[in-house]
C-alpha cells in the first residue's frame, strides 16, 4: 500500500512530505506498533515519555495518518460508542460511569497535550450539538439526556437547549432544540497527526512507512516493504490497525471495516455565515438514526459527513471505496436541508475511509502478558479522544505502571468475533439499510419507527 493514493480530503492539503526511518531489520526492538494512526502514535509517545530507554518502532502500510486518523470529521469527543445503560449492564454502575468519565476527561487531556507541546491543529473546544428537526428526534434526544443523567452524568455534562438557545449558537432549518454536551472540540485531524509525529520523532520513536504487515507472530511482525520480506523482531507488539485490521492473517472477523464519507464546501461568505451563525465552531449532528457529523472549519467551510455505505464482502478494504457518489448525494442533500444558505456553495472535496466496528461496538484493550501481545481500538468512529486514553493505557501496561486506566472496563473486554461469510455480509448490509428507511418513516409520520430500529439493533447490536 506504499503507493496508495491519499483520498482527496480537505485535510490532506496539510499533508507533509514523510521520510521513513531506515531501520536495521536484524535488530530486536523492545516494542513494535503496527499502525501509525492516533492509537499507535499516542502509544509510542507515552512509551517514550514513561521509559525513554525503550526502543520503539512504529510501522504503517503507507505513512502516519493515512487512515481514519488523518481524514476523520475532526471531532475530539467525549462520546463512548456504547450507551451508558448498556455499559452498566455489562460492567456495573461504578465501572460504567468511570469509563464514561475517562472518555470525557480524554478530551481535555488531548487539549492540554496540544497546548503544552504547541501543536497547531485548529483546536476549538465549544462542545457538541445534536439537533432535533422533528418531534421524534426531540423525544429520542430528551430520553437520551434523562438516561445519561439517571446513570450518573449531570446538567454540566449533557442538557437540552430549546430552539431559542440553539439559534443563538447556530441556525438550523426546522430545529426544535438540541442535546448539548460541552465535552467536544473541533480540530484539523491531519494537523494533529503532524504534531504527534514531530513529537514522537523528537523522543526517538522510529517510524517506518510503506511496511505492509501481514501477520503478528511469536517473534514479532511479519511484513513486506517494497515487495521484499522485512520482518520485525520485538518483545512487545501492539496491534493498532483499526479499519485495516482485516489485512492481518487471522483477523478478518475481529472487526469489520465500515466506510464513512465526508464533503466540504468552499469557504463561505460573511453574508452566509451571518445567516447561519456558528461562531463557536461547536461540532454538530442531526438527531436522525443515520449518523451525521459536521464542523465549521477554521478557514470558514462546513465539513459534513455521514455513514450509509454498504459493507464489502469479506471485510475488503480498497482505495477504490474511498468515495461513493450515492452517499455523497445524500450527505449534500442533508447539508442543504439543514443549512439552506449553503445551496449555492461549491462542494470542493469528497472523501471517505474505513472505520473499525467490533461485533458489540465496544472499544477494547486486550493485553496478553504471557505473549506480550496487545490489540487496541475498535472505536466505531469515536476515536480521536479515546485513542489518547488507549495509548496511555497500553503504555502503562507495557511499562508496568500501576495506572487507574488499567482498571477501566475497556481493558480486557473481549469482543465476540463477527459471523462467517456470507452471514456477515447479509446481516450487516441489511442492518445498514434500516436507518435510512426508519428516518424516512419517522419524518413522514412523526412517530418512532420502533420495529425497524428493533430489527436494526438485532442485526448490528
Amino acid at each position: 500500500m506504499r503507493d496508495a493514493q491519499w483520498p482527496p480530503s480537505l485535510w490532506a492539503e496539510s499533508r507533509r512530505s514523510f521520510d521513513s526511518t531506515r531501520v536495521d531489520y536484524a535488530r530486536r526492538f523492545d516494542v513494535a506498533i503496527v499502525g501509525a494512526g492516533y492509537t499507535g502514535l499516542w502509544t509510542a509517545l507515552y512509551l517514550k515519555e514513561f521509559r525513554p530507554d525503550l526502543s520503539v518502532v512504529l510501522l504503517d502500510a503507507v505513512e502516519p495518518g493515512f487512515g481514519a486518523s488523518g481524514r476523520n470529521g475532526g471531532w475530539c469527543s467525549g462520546l463512548f460508542p456504547v450507551e451508558i445503560d448498556t455499559l452498566e449492564s455489562l460492567h456495573g454502575h461504578h465501572s460504567a460511569l468511570a469509563m464514561q468519565r475517562a472518555a470525557i476527561d480524554a478530551v481535555d487531556d488531548v487539549g492540554r497535550y496540544v497546548s503544552t507541546h504547541s501543536i497547531d491543529c485548529d483546536w476549538k473546544k465549544s462542545g457538541t450539538l445534536t439537533v432535533a428537526t422533528n418531534p421524534v428526534q426531540e423525544s429520542r434526544l430528551r430520553q437520551t439526556i434523562r438516561l445519561e443523567q439517571q446513570h450518573g452524568l449531570n446538567e454540566s455534562d449533557v442538557r437540552w437547549l430549546d430552539a431559542t438557545e440553539l439559534s443563538r449558537r447556530v441556525v438550523v432549518e426546522h430545529a426544535r432544540g438540541a442535546l448539548f454536551s460541552p465535552h467536544c472540540a473541533a480540530l484539523h485531524p491531519l494537523k494533529l497527526v503532524n504534531g504527534l509525529v514531530d513529537r514522537a520523532r523528537a523522543l526517538g520513536v522510529e517510524i517506518v512507512g510503506g511496511f505492509r504487515a501481514t501477520a503478528i507472530n511469536d517473534s514479532g511482525v511479519v511484513g513486506l516493504i517494497d515487495g521484499q520480506s522485512a520482518d520485525i523482531t520485538a518483545g512487545w507488539v501492539v496491534r493498532a490497525t483499526e479499519g485495516y485490521t482485516s489485512a492481518l492473517r487471522g483477523e478478518k472477523r475481529s472487526v469489520i471495516p465500515l466506510y464513512s464519507y465526508m464533503v466540504a464546501t468552499e469557504p463561505l461568505s460573511d453574508e452566509v455565515w451571518s445567516r447561519i451563525g456558528w461562531a463557536g465552531r461547536e461540532t454538530l449532528a442531526e438527531g436522525r438514526l443515520m449518523v451525521t457529523y459536521a464542523q465549521r472549519t477554521a478557514d470558514g467551510r462546513i465539513a459534513f459527513g455521514g455513514r450509509g455505505a454498504g459493507y464489502r464482502y469479506a471485510s475488503r478494504v480498497s482505495p477504490d471505496f474511498d468515495t461513493d457518489a450515492n452517499v455523497k448525494h445524500r450527505i449534500v442533500a442533508t447539508l442543504h436541508e439543514l443549512f439552506p444558505a449553503t445551496r449555492d456553495a461549491a462542494i470542493t472535496h469528497h472523501w471517505g475511509g474505513p472505520l473499525a466496528v467490533p461485533r458489540d461496538w465496544h472499544p477494547s484493550v486486550s493485553i496478553d502478558h504471557a505473549t506480550r501481545r496487545i490489540a487496541a481500538g475498535g472505536y466505531v468512529g469515536d476515536g480521536v479522544a479515546l485513542s489518547h486514553l488507549t495509548g496511555r493505557t497500553v503504555a502503562a501496561a507495557i511499562c508496568g505502571h500501576d495506572s487507574p486506566d488499567l482498571s477501566l472496563p475497556f481493558v480486557q473486554h473481549h469482543n465476540k468475533r463477527w459471523e462467517l461469510e456470507p452471514l456477515r455480509w447479509l446481516g450487516v448490509n441489511a442492518g445498514l439499510r434500516l436507518p435510512v428507511a426508519a428516518d424516512a418513516l419517522e419524518k413522514r409520520t412523526n412517530k418512532p419507527a420502533r420495529r425497524l430500529t428493533a430489527l436494526m439493533d438485532k442485526l448490528l447490536g
